[in-house]
């Protein structure tokens, strides 16, 4: 008799200059870390996909992970590969609910739907008179896109499980450490490019792939102040944003930081205005309980206290979202607080799969 088991993959979320890897197992007081890495690695400005002998040899070192069990993952591609949007459309008398999806997402594909991978975390009935009406989050990419990444981890000697979303490894993330029923706003920010969504208990209202990220801000500190970026990296954590209290406005540093950084952040408050807008558009009697930020967010100290300023909807900030998954006695981070980067990595991880 053959048994089945559930085993979690490595989750790997592929960024444009980094790799986070995890994969948990299940223990008797709930999830740990069984494996824990982190790659850095830099790139022309060709991109991810044409300079793929740096990134096949990063996923080589992490496979090389004695901690790691097994060969099979599900991957998170770069964002900037991803298109996401949301459509409306009603199911015709002849059409199952995918034919209807591909119809109404064609339209709104820069390439032909023949060669795009379509995805739909989210599809909620809406309450019409009109049977058969729904609408959707959807998640594309080129298929050609998408192969030259599995073919990179194949020759670094992985097996790809499954394709995920940062919105779904996110919404998974959170459903783990909190519960998740009224409306509200999840962000994981990374260094280039981040995620920004209003989600529910039964589905996704909005997303939007972003190219902001923290990047922009610790650019702007190395070229102000000539610093290298693990020490931009510091400074920002350091100073952060001016939020009328825990700083003092005499320290030259504070108010030549708080300038640097507030204007590139009032370009992300515009995104979250454009989404809280389009949300009220559909649902005017919708109420946004709060905002949750993950990922390198927590590198920009006060930024909780400044979107809630900015937005007026009470914001958390996830400084460790391991908190509730025990880690190894010999794991990598340092600080606590690195953590925060691994946001999607552990979302990945999360997603079970079954195999003989």
């Amino acid at each position: 008799m053959f048994n089945l088991r559930s085993t979690y993959p490595i989750g790997i979320d592929l960024g444009d200059q980094s790799i986070y890897a995890v994969q948990l197992k299940e223990t008797r007081e709930g999830l740990a870390v069984r494996g824990l890495a982190y790659r850095e690695f830099e790139l022309g400005d060709e991109g991810v996909v044409e300079t793929g002998d740096a990134l096949i040899s990063e996923l080589q070192e992490i496979v090389k992970n004695k901690r790691f069990r097994g060969k099979r993952v599900v991957v998170h591609f770069p964002s900037e590969n991803i298109i996401s949007f949301p459509i409306h459309f009603q199911v015709g008398e002849a059409e199952t609910l995918e034919e209807a999806i591909l119809r109404e997402s064609e339209q709104h594909l820069p390439f032909p739907i023949e060669e795009a991978i379509i995805d739909y975390p989210s599809i909620v009935s809406l309450p019409s008179g009109e049977a058969n009406k729904y609408k959707a989050s959807i998640t594309a990419a080129h298929r050609d896109q998408m192969k030259k990444y599995v073919l990179m981890l194949k020759e670094a000697g992985l097996t790809v499980e499954a394709i995920d979303s940062g919105i779904s490894c996110l919404i998974r993330l959170h459903r783990y450490l909190y519960e998740l029923t009224n409306p509200i706003v999840l962000c994981n920010i990374g260094y280039a490019r981040s995620i920004l969504s209003v989600v529910t208990g039964d589905g996704i209202l909005i997303q939007r792939s972003l190219p902001w990220g923290i990047q922009i801000l610790l650019r702007k500190v190395q070229e102000n102040l000539e610093l290298s970026r693990d020490r931009s990296k510091t400074i920002v954590k350091q100073y952060g944003i001016f939020c009328n209290d825990g700083i003092n406005l005499g320290d030259s540093m504070s108010r030549a930081i708080n300038q640097m950084v507030t204007v590139h952040l009032e370009e992300l408050i515009h995104e979250f205005h454009n989404i809280i807008g389009y949300v009220i558009s559909e649902e005017p009697d919708a109420v946004l309980e709060r905002i949750y930020i993950y990922g390198q967010g927590s590198l920009i100290r006060h930024m909780d206290r400044y979107l809630e300023r900015e937005v007026h909807i009470p914001t958390t900030l996830i400084i460790n979202p391991m908190t509730k998954v025990e880690l190894p006695e010999d794991n990598i981070l340092s600080d606590l607080s690195e953590g925060a980067s691994f946001a999607l990595a552990l979302g990945l991880a999360m997603r079970k799969v079954t195999w003989l």
